[in-house]
Formats: C-alpha cells, sequence, structure tokens
C-alpha cells in the first residue's frame, strides 16, 4: 500500500475526535490527523502571534523551570551561562526562574530563584522591571502552572510532571519575540535548543504549522516506552491493546495501538490517542471556582438569605446549612455541579432550587430521570433524532431534551445509570455544548448548565469500568453531597412539621397532630429510604389515625413488630436503661446539643449528664 496515494485518508482521519498517528515499518509518519496535532501541542492554534527567528544578542531570556533536565531540551545549569546566570550550585531536578541578557552584559545583574529538588515550597516568584517593562515569573508547585507576565500580557503553562518555559523580549524593542508553548519537542524548541541558537517557528493563527508527515517518530516525539513500543510494533512486534493509559511525552492518554499488515506482512502500525490531561485542568478550574466563591460567602450566605433560597429544602442541622451554603454558592457559577447522595435525600428538589436561584430561572428547567428511560432509547431521547433514523421514528424527526433545555439547566439525574457506550457522546455534549442528533450529520450547539445527580459511588464504578474517569471529571466539577436523614435526625422534627400539613390538605382531611411517643420512634429509627420513606410513613399514619392525634400505634416502619418482641423479654433495668438513652438522645438533638438546656429540660445534673452520655456512647 502507498500512503501517500491515499488523498482521502487526511480528510476523514482529521474529522476523528481522537488523535490518529500511522508510520510505517521504517518509523515514518504516514498519518498525524489534527487531533494529534492539538494534543500533542504542534498546531499553530495560539492567538497571540510571533515572526521566526533565533536569540539574538542583547535580547532578555526569561526561564521558569519547575525540574532543570527533566522536559526542556536537557538544560543545564551551564547552559545557563549564555545569560548571565554562573551558578555552579544547579543540578538536574532543582526549580529556577531566571532573568538575564543573551550573550551580553545587560543593563541589569542576572536574577536567579533556585529551589533544590524535593523542596516543599508552594510557590516560586519573581517580580522586578527592567528598563521600564513589568515582570513577573511565577512556578504554582500546586497547581502546577508556570506563568511569565510582560506588562499586561501574561503567557501561562501547565505542566504534569515537568515543563520548560521561556519568554524571549528583543532587547532593543522590548517586545515579545519568542514565547514557549506546548509542542515545542516536536518543534525543536526547547529552552536548551535556542539557548543554544537554533531557529524557532512563527506562532499564532495564519501561520504556518509543522508538517509532520514523513518525519522520523522519534524526531516528533522523544524516545518514551509508549512511541518505543508504536515503533516495535511498526517493525514487527506483536502487541496490541485497546483505552489503555500511557503517557506519552508527558501527556496523560489513553491509548489504542495496532498493527498495520497488508497480504499477511507488517507495514507499520496505528495508534489512536485520546486525551484525558484536561481531568487536571477541570480539578484547578473547580477549586479556583470554590476558592473565588469563598470571598464571596459573607455577603451570601447567612440563614435568611439561606431559607429564602431554600424554602423547599427542609432542614435546620448543621449538615444541610451547609448543603444550602455549598448550593447558593453554586447557583452564582457555570460550572458543572454533582449532587450526591442516597435515594430519597431530596437531591431533585436541591437541583430544582439552585435552578431558581441562578441566572437561568427564567429558562427551561429540564429534569431527564437517566434510570427510568430504556437503555435503547436514552440517546434518541437525549439528543433526538431526524426523520427516518430509524425504525418507529417519527416522520418529521424529534427535538432531544437537551435541545429543549437550551438557554436553562439540564438535570442529569441517577446519571450513573448511563450505559458505557452512550458516556463518550455524552462527555463531547457536556464538554463541547454540542452534539449530532442520532442520524443526523449536523451539529448541535446549545447554552445550557448542566447539573448531575447519583446515589452511586462513582470512583468505585469508575474502579470498575463502568463509569469513565473524563465523564466523572466533567461532570464533578462542584460536588454537593447531601447526608442521609439518619445523620441529621434533628432534622426529622423539621421535616415533621412542613410535611404533615400538607399531607392532610393534599389527603383532605383537618391537620393532625403527632404525639410524642410516634415522634419518638421517628426520631429513633434510622430512615433507609430518607425523606421520602418519611413521608410515605406519615401519609399513611393519617390514613390510618381516626382522631387529630397520630399515635404510635399508626406509625408504621420496617422493624418495628421485631423491635417491640424484643422489648418484651428484656429485663425491666434493660428496658429503662433503652428508654434513658432515647430520652437524652432525643433532648441533645431537639436542643440542638445545648447541654445546659438538655440538664433543664430532664432536670439532671451536669455530672450525671456525662455520667450518661458516656455511658450510653452518646456524641
Amino acid at each position: 500500500m502507498d500512503f501517500k496515494s491515499e488523498n482521502f485518508v487526511k480528510m476523514f482521519t482529521d474529522m476523528m475526535s481522537e488523535g490518529f498517528i500511522v508510520i510505517d515499518k521504517e518509523g515514518k509518519i504516514q498519518v498525524y490527523n489534527r487531533k494529534a496535532k492539538e494534543i500533542f501541542g504542534i498546531s499553530n492554534i495560539s492567538q497571540i502571534k510571533h515572526q521566526s527567528g533565533r536569540l539574538r544578542a542583547g535580547d532578555i531570556v526569561i526561564i521558569g523551570d519547575n525540574s532543570i533536565g527533566q522536559d526542556d531540551g536537557n538544560l543545564t545549569g551551564q547552559s545557563l551561562k549564555v545569560i548571565g546566570i554562573k551558578n555552579t550550585n544547579i543540578e538536574e531536578g532543582d526549580s529556577i526562574i531566571a532573568i538575564g541578557t543573551y550573550k551580553r552584559a545587560g543593563d541589569f545583574e542576572p536574577i536567579l530563584k533556585l529551589l533544590k529538588k524535593g523542596h516543599n515550597e508552594e510557590v516560586l516568584e519573581v517580580e522586578t522591571t527592567i528598563k521600564g517593562v513589568y515582570i513577573k515569573a511565577k512556578i504554582e508547585f500546586v497547581n502546577k502552572i508556570i506563568s511569565i507576565q510582560v506588562d499586561n500580557k501574561e503567557y501561562k503553562m501547565t505542566y504534569i510532571n515537568a515543563i520548560g518555559h521561556m519568554v524571549v523580549l528583543d532587547g532593543k524593542t522590548m517586545e515579545m519575540k519568542f514565547y514557549q508553548t506546548y509542542g515545542y519537542t516536536a518543534r525543536g524548541e526547547s529552552i536548551n535548543d535556542l539557548l543554544k541558537g537554533r531557529e524557532y517557528m512563527a506562532k499564532g493563527a495564519g501561520t504556518e504549522s509543522l508538517d509532520v508527515i514523513g518525519k522520523d517518530i522519534f524526531e516528533i516525539h522523544k524516545s518514551d516506552y509508549m512511541i518505543q513500543q508504536f515503533y516495535n510494533v511498526a517493525r514487527g512486534e506483536n502487541v496490541t491493546y485497546v483505552d489503555k493509559f500511557e503517557e506519552i511525552n508527558g501527556y496523560p492518554t489513553m491509548c489504542t495501538l495496532l498493527p498495520v499488515e497488508e497480504n499477511g506482512k507488517r507495514i507499520g502500525a496505528a495508534l489512536k490517542v485520546e486525551d484525558i490531561s484536561q481531568i487536571k485542568k477541570i480539578i484547578a478550574e473547580r477549586d479556583q471556582a470554590i476558592r473565588e466563591l469563598e470571598e464571596a460567602e459573607y455577603k451570601l450566605l447567612n440563614e435568611k438569605a439561606l431559607n429564602k433560597a431554600f424554602p423547599k429544602f427542609i432542614g435546620n442541622s448543621q449538615q444541610i446549612e451547609n448543603v444550602k451554603r455549598m448550593a447558593l454558592r453554586a447557583s452564582k457559577t457555570n460550572s458543572n455541579i454533582l449532587i450526591l447522595g442516597e435515594s430519597g435525600t431530596g437531591k431533585s428538589i436541591l437541583a430544582k432550587a439552585i435552578h431558581e436561584n441562578s441566572k437561568y430561572r427564567d429558562k427551561p428547567f429540564v429534569h431527564v430521570n437517566c434510570g427510568a428511560i430504556p437503555e435503547t432509547l436514552l440517546e434518541s431521547e437525549l439528543f433526538g433524532y431526524e426523520k427516518g433514523a430509524f425504525t418507529g421514528a417519527r416522520s418529521e424527526g424529534k427535538k432531544g431534551l437537551f435541545e429543549l433545555a437550551d438557554g436553562g439547566t439540564i438535570f442529569l439525574d441517577e446519571i450513573g445509570e448511563i450505559p458505557l457506550s452512550l458516556q463518550v457522546k455524552l462527555l463531547e455534549a457536556i464538554q463541547e455544548k454540542s452534539f449530532y442528533r442520532v442520524g443526523g450529520t449536523e451539529r448541535i450547539t446549545v447554552n445550557i448548565r448542566i447539573i448531575s445527580a447519583t446515589n452511586k459511588n462513582l470512583e468505585k464504578e469508575m474502579q470498575r469500568g463502568r463509569f469513565r474517569e473524563d465523564l466523572y471529571y466533567r461532570i464533578n466539577v462542584f460536588p454537593i453531597w447531601i447526608p442521609p436523614l439518619r445523620e441529621r435526625r434533628q432534622d426529622i422534627i423539621s421535616l415533621v412539621d412542613f410535611l404533615l400539613p400538607k399531607i392532610c390538605n393534599e389527603l383532605g382531611c383537618h391537620t393532625k397532630r403527632i404525639s410524642a411517643e410516634a415522634m419518638n420512634l421517628l426520631l429513633t429509627y434510622d430512615w433507609p429510604g430518607n425523606i421520602r420513606e418519611l413521608e410515605n410513613v406519615l401519609e399513611r399514619a393519617v390514613n390510618l389515625a381516626e382522631g387529630n392525634n397520630i399515635l404510635s400505634k399508626h406509625i408504621n416502619i420496617a422493624g418495628r413488630a421485631s423491635q417491640d418482641s424484643s422489648r418484651e423479654i428484656k429485663d425491666l433495668k434493660s428496658y429503662l436503661e433503652e428508654q434513658e438513652k432515647k430520652a437524652i438522645a432525643y433532648a441533645l438533638s431537639y436542643f440542638k446539643g445545648d447541654k445546659k438546656k438538655v440538664m433543664e429540660a430532664l432536670n439532671i445534673s451536669k455530672t450525671t449528664l456525662y455520667d450518661k452520655l458516656k455511658k450510653y456512647n452518646i456524641k
């Protein structure tokens, strides 16, 4: 097969959403699609332009390197002498910020800030002014960002393990003439290469991109384990795999490696690559969003504001107050939200309340129960379909739920139930806010806020291979955990006060009261079904109670009969201790942990109360 004669290959491979590389048996690149160039940073997609050229004597060089010698073209302390840095204490793995004049004594003393390998610092920073130009270089070791600011322009690079970042200013005009960006290994533009006088390419829209076709794979990618294995398979080694995690030149990827054969003979190898480096970026975005919102917390998060914002989300425990605070913060952002909690904790109510407190409040709120829609219909329900897309489809086609939510919020309830086969398309729709209808060829773009919810442990689902890691991090930008009812028993009283009149009104009867004994049963039950189960128990009790009072005999909860029978065989002392423990626990819950009020209500001394707390292990 003659790779070069297949002119249609480039057109089709550039349409792929994954990176795709093919090499022949000599290791020469025959296919390198657009997505692969984006992943490995060798596309000219940057909007900041500069011309091609090389460093000249007198240029100002600014370097930020978190690990000398690791991903900077084998930079050493000796290499830095060309910018006036003569420190002999620089070793491999050290972190540096260096500013100097290229091959000439400049108008300022060269600047070096150094942290030895293995340090525990969070930030390394230099701030100075040279020839009237403000310069700030900073390495953030926690967020893994290296930024170089020149006046009001900032050049940032994120890294996973190590990276070398450099900006060069023209020595005469003090204008930026070069800045480092991703893909410098492929272009031969590492710090050490340029300090040795190598020419660099132009950057920015409209400039010529690097042509890799026909080049040796090792020219474009340094010889790490994955690239060597790719080459070995092209040469005849029998290795294949699908969706395996591998790092290529420091980029975390999911790889599929396949041999290419013709007439039973090996002629090359193909590598499909999915970029998962966005996971780290998403986590950093979430953390940054939370930090920024905390600064405005004192203006928004007081009890009055929370109750006004969430009138239907009942509870005054500390746990629920925290949930409301997080939800109010989340409503003021555009970040994706993941609501976690057991069934019946109120995830749907909270999602609707977040929408109603957001800028999307006057737009659609579309609730999708992912677990209730059959797997065969889920894709067409979410994304719609074109006419004739499948047997039984409407002749005019149909809009999907994503389209119906355009301008507002889509709530993906029980997202953990979505099958793996649909998770890739869902990830793209969430990430790009665009998708194709089933059977369609036109990409549809929507402007929506995405809230997801699940009662599953998605981290365990990922470990079991049932949920994609990249989808998890994309939806989990702003997580909110709703604790189960058994962990916030004091909210039961507030919930009963809210639910009982509502139930009586719906059943068309006078409002009924609940007795102390009946309330005690509710307070001591674990509520595996949470608020939904509580509401069902109260509705049943209202129907059973003939008068205006709900008694303990009207409370029908799981396990009560066995508890009653077990009481019959206990001795009097055990029975009294059990009731005493419940009375103390109830009083603590009622008075929100105020022990002084508990002592007054139960008419016991401080010593007695603390003895009982210790005896019954009440916290």
